[in-house]
């Protein structure tokens, strides 16, 4: 940690959610201290790990899965690459 408090080249990769989205019974928050293997983002650190457990907790109690709504359009985006974004 730095003289300011802040961190110097260490990240905090975290994911939250509930399940399932139309009438949510579990909550789920995934923290990841310092990640290693030069990724650092939630989406390709923590979500992962998230969606292992909450599908695990999702299949155990049974929970069916919803049903994506018909009639509208559905959007996906793939990323090629990790972003050059930096940090503050």
């Amino acid at each position: 940690m730095g003289p300011d408090g802040r961190y110097i080249n260490k990240y905090i990769a975290y994911t939250a959610g509930v399940a399932p989205a139309s009438q949510p019974r579990f909550a789920l928050v995934v923290v990841i201290n310092d990640p290693q293997a030069g990724k650092y983002y939630g989406g390709a650190v923590s979500a992962p790990v998230f969606g292992a457990i909450m599908g695990g907790v999702l299949r155990t109690m049974n929970i069916e899965p919803d049903a994506l709504a018909t009639g509208e359009k559905n959007e996906f985006v793939i990323n090629q690459g990790e972003g050059t974004g930096g940090r503050s």
